[in-house]
């Protein structure tokens, strides 16, 4: 019996724990995952037309420039420097979406410096970063990049499976089909959604167009959706 009591802790105690955060600084966290793979993801964003034209230096394409990069751009976007130091869920945030951006640029590094026309784009890119972001965050922060089924170039990031098992699907998916533009950051049950569309850029336009996909610039072109568990 003690022993079978034992094995049950040690397999409690393995579970992950989901941080109990209150409304107010969920919202702040939802707010820290915008920030954070929105720079993030604008580091590749500036290095488009050089991958395109497969003429990325080799020094800029380090991850150590990479990642200084986007600390710069997030110290701009923040106005304050990325502090990996903070405590609580803020802190482990920030920790995870830098150790998932430094593997991902590290692992993709060859792919970004020989280049060629949408050889590694920013949708891709983000894809990667959020994919080992999310286990990180053991169910404290879970954070996606979705788009409507109309305009989906890549079917595996459809909301019902980039989001799947998510109280918020239903959610989502009604908001993408108004094409809105504006963010959403609000208390849904149990948890707090930051929904945050994105416009389409010049360079999307024309990568999409080459799939087959007619779209118009500056228009809805997917949404950043972040997920805390909150009391």
């Amino acid at each position: 019996m003690l022993r079978l009591m034992a094995t049950f802790v040690v397999a409690l105690l393995a579970m992950p724990v989901h941080a109990q955060l209150n409304e107010d600084s969920a919202k702040q966290v939802a707010q820290e995952v915008k920030l954070l793979v929105t720079e993030g993801t604008a580091v590749i964003g500036d290095l488009q037309p050089a991958i395109n034209s497969g003429k990325v230096e080799k020094d800029k394409a380090t991850p150590e420039a990479l990642v200084a990069q986007f600390k710069a751009r997030y110290q701009k976007a923040a106005g304050a420097p990325l502090d990996t130091a903070a405590k609580g869920v803020l802190g482990d945030t920030r920790r995870a979406y830098l150790q998932a951006f430094t593997s991902v640029v590290t692992r993709y590094q060859p792919n970004i410096v020989k280049g060629g026309q949408d050889a590694f784009v920013p949708a891709f890119f983000r894809a990667q970063v959020l994919k080992e972001f999310n286990p990180l965050m053991t169910g404290k922060v879970q954070a996606y990049a979705t788009n409507s089924d109309g305009q989906l170039i890549n079917s595996d990031w459809a909301v019902h499976k980039v989001m799947k098992g998510s109280t918020l699907v239903p959610e989502v998916d009604a908001l993408m089909k108004t094409g809105g533009l504006d963010p959403v950051v609000k208390r849904s049950g149990n948890s707090v959604m930051g929904y945050y569309p994105m416009k389409l850029a010049p360079a999307c336009v024309a990568c999409h167009a080459q799939n087959g996909l007619k779209q118009t610039e500056g228009t809805f072109g997917g949404a950043l959706v972040a997920e805390i568990p909150v009391k």
